[in-house]
């Protein structure tokens, strides 16, 4: 049972099908991956095999002029088709992890230094700053406007109007703030 597992292991690089194939559970094989040490091995060897025979049909592939996108070629009854590009990336990300590279998808993070952390921190700050004072700017200006008896709408009757920016000022010495 287990040569026969590892037999359309080694053909198929699919665990699934694999165990399929013999009439047993996933966690029947995985159990015994665990346990078995020798079965372990077995499996691992199993694995570099199909990974082999697959690297041969790629380059089998593009010897004979490639042209299609799918490998139809050998024991397509066990395995299927094979997507060209499927292929290259499982071959590729198997050679990287046999060299103990570690698998990388997408784009390298940007990763910022402390000064352009800081300098970025710093510009934004300045744009809050420079907001906050002219909010105070203009609360004032209304305020002077109406004790000039220039109202333009913002302050009625005493009360600033809605939607006015308005600083809050500590209160002169003396007084508590209302």
């Amino acid at each position: 049972m287990k040569d026969a597992f590892l037999d359309c292991l080694a053909a198929t690089c699919h665990v699934s099908r694999a165990a399929e194939a013999i009439g047993v559970e996933l966690t029947t094989v995985y159990g015994l991956l665990r346990r078995d040490r020798g079965f372990a091995s077995a499996w691992s060897e199993a694995l570099a095999l199909g990974y082999e025979m697959l690297e041969t049909q790629v380059v089998g592939h593009a010897l004979s002029g490639g042209g299609r996108r799918t490998i139809t070629d050998g024991d397509v009854g066990r395995t299927g088709g094979i997507d060209i590009d499927l292929a290259l990336t499982l071959l590729t990300t198997h050679r990287n992890a046999m060299l103990g590279k570690p698998f990388k998808s997408g784009r390298k993070p940007l990763v910022a230094t402390r000064e352009e952390t800081n300098a970025s921190i710093l510009k934004k700050l300045r744009v809050v700053e420079a907001g906050m004072r002219r909010a105070a700017e203009r609360a004032g200006e209304t305020i002077g406007e109406k004790e000039r008896g220039q109202d333009d709408g913002r302050v009625q009757d005493g009360a600033i109007a809605e939607g006015t920016a308005v600083a809050l000022l500590p209160a002169p010495s003396g007084e508590t703030p209302a």
